[in-house]
């Protein structure tokens, strides 16, 4: 996490990282993954995940997001802290 170039990332590339985390039980890193402070991990007030000034929308970024929250959801990968209460319906994995 130190090492790697996050200025090289793309939007996807950090629900990815999230989805990886949670998969072998890091839990607290996966939800810092989806939070990292990062230009390519901005999503601006309509919902776009912004890239830069020449790419303002990226939507493999928005997919990827969900993604990775859908299955943080079905595999109970919230961290189990206290900070989140995590709720959904109509999801299930495949299995």
């Amino acid at each position: 996490m130190k090492k790697w170039n996050w200025k090289t990332c793309w939007g996807w590339d950090f629900p990815l990282l999230a989805m990886s985390a949670a998969s072998i039980g890091r839990e607290e890193q996966a939800v810092d993954s989806l939070l990292m402070n990062a230009q390519k991990n901005t999503w601006l007030p309509n919902g776009h995940n912004y890239q830069d000034a020449r790419l303002s929308i990226y939507l493999p970024g928005n997919g990827a997001l969900l993604s990775a929250v859908a299955m943080m959801c079905v595999s109970d990968h919230f961290p189990h802290n206290g900070k989140w209460k995590v709720r959904w319906e109509n999801l299930s994995s495949i299995k």
